[in-house]
């Protein structure tokens, strides 16, 4: 991924990490309402969110929160 040194990767992967527990806290599902959908739609949606949240988004934060840090560090 290019991170600047071992320590900014741990320091951009916690708060990453920081960010989507204070957006995906469970309290946040009392506001969720219930939609009767199919199962090929909600298979869909589930792909999408959970795969490309799952798994390229946090490559991406991670980059983007290490070229912060490291911008506020030695700049």
């Amino acid at each position: 991924m290019g991170l600047h040194s071992p320590e900014s990767a741990i320091m951009s992967r916690r708060d990453l990490q920081r960010a989507h527990h204070r957006r995906a806290h469970p309290s946040g599902l009392a506001r969720v309402k219930y939609r009767p959908v199919g199962a090929g739609a909600l298979l869909r949606r589930n792909l999408l969110i959970y795969g490309l949240g799952g798994i390229i988004l946090p490559f991406i934060g991670i980059k983007l929160i290490d070229v912060i840090l490291v911008a506020f560090h030695l700049g």
